[in-house]
């Protein structure tokens, strides 16, 4: 008598599908907690943001220190 080449498990591909997706789901809801909560706790440094760039002042500035 021949072996079956797979285990019947009594479910379908639709089942395994559903499966795979749900995992894909849980995976990408815990990055976008742990993006979000990354992204929350971030403190923002208002000084840094609110100057002129380095290299703005150095290609102004440039020619005079020559």
């Amino acid at each position: 008598m021949q072996q079956p080449r797979y285990v019947n498990t009594g479910n379908g591909p639709g089942t395994a599908i559903a499966v795979f997706m749900a995992g894909l789901m849980a995976i990408g809801i815990v990055f976008v907690v742990l993006g979000g909560a990354l992204y929350l706790n971030e403190e923002t440094n208002e000084r840094s943001l609110s100057t002129v760039p380095a290299r703005a002042v150095m290609t102004v500035d440039g020619s005079s220190a020559r």
